[in-house]
């Protein structure tokens, strides 16, 4: 697809939200009759793609619908993206920052390492450009309308391994990450930690960061980021562990009692920035140092999941189901 002139990149963002310009940009040139026919089964809800597309999906997160958000946008002389956003935090669902930064993670790593990866690698194909150097949709759609991706969005490669480690922490009964229970990863790890520490077996360096402790350097912890999802109080969990009720399935029924049930997307969404937390994002700083403590290669992890489960002697995968 050639370059066309008021489309924005899926990079751009405003107030950390991804995507968005470019959304409205979409809905400008479709209403001026520029927008090519190719682009139109992907606009707005795209019920012919299931209601997959980011459209749709930046729009749920917004709790807005894209009519409404078609009418803003072209309200009067036109609206400018500030102003849009402003009317959809006001009669939408306003998100957080750490929501939009959750989401914004996701949509602009989506088909790296994930169920979209074989068919993103067949794309870059189509495009006549090296799989392994466009490796998500956002690269894509920059490649296929000939836009200059910034240096920040230059691909890494993925080192899989193995890496020679003396002193892996092995700490039995800890699983790894990105074990799920009820289509949720972490949740497991983090009970088990609960219950580590209760019988005095998780190391005294961890202890800080857990719950809303601070993380390594002043890091916001996993364990919160999934506390704030689940909407769940930490020792109110704790509680439940000390009683005996440490089993994962039956813990996190008790919180969507007592907190907040996800729907099916908000923890497709969620899994996703926590599994690929630390590439291409503020982060990767975090996992840097962590290399370089444990005396390892500075690409033998690309993401914080990937170096606990290396730190912890586990094998890494390079593609998340």
């Amino acid at each position: 697809m050639p370059f066309l002139p008021g489309l924005a990149s899926p990079h751009d963002s405003i107030d950390g939200l991804v995507y968005f310009p470019r959304m409205l940009s979409k809905i400008r040139l479709h209403a001026a009759g520029k927008l090519p026919e190719a682009y139109l089964s992907y606009l707005g809800e795209a019920p012919t793609h299931g209601g997959h597309v980011f459209d749709a999906r930046c729009c749920r997160l917004l709790g807005v619908s894209h009519e409404a958000l078609t009418r803003k946008t072209l309200e009067g002389s036109g609206a400018s993206d500030a102003a849009v956003l402003a009317w959809a935090r006001e009669v939408g669902k306003n998100p957080s920052p750490e929501k939009i930064e959750i989401w914004s993670g996701y949509a602009a790593k989506r088909g790296w390492r994930d169920d979209a990866t074989p068919s993103m690698r067949e794309w870059a194909r189509e495009l006549g450009a090296d799989p392994d150097a466009v490796p998500t949709w956002f690269d894509g759609f920059d490649i296929d309308e000939e836009r200059k991706r910034p240096a920040d969005h230059v691909p890494e490669p993925f080192r899989p391994g193995p890496f020679p480690q003396s002193k892996p922490t092995l700490i039995p009964g800890l699983p790894s990450p990105c074990e799920r229970v009820g289509g949720l990863v972490y949740f497991p790890r983090m009970v088990a930690k609960i219950a580590l520490h209760a019988a005095g077996k998780l190391p005294e360096a961890w202890v800080r960061a857990l719950g809303l402790g601070e993380g390594v350097r002043g890091a916001i912890t996993l364990d919160s980021y999934c506390l704030r999802f689940l909407g769940l109080d930490y020792e109110a969990l704790r509680a439940q562990v000390l009683a005996g009720k440490n089993d994962p399935a039956a813990l996190l029924a008790w919180s969507y009692e007592v907190g907040i049930r996800p729907t099916e997307e908000e923890i497709t969404v969620w899994n996703a920035y926590m599994r690929k937390r630390g590439w291409r994002d503020k982060h990767h700083e975090r996992i840097v140092f962590r290399l370089e403590e444990a005396g390892l290669p500075g690409d033998a992890a690309s993401t914080l999941f990937d170096f606990i489960d290396l730190d912890e002697g586990r094998p890494i995968h390079p593609i998340f189901a």
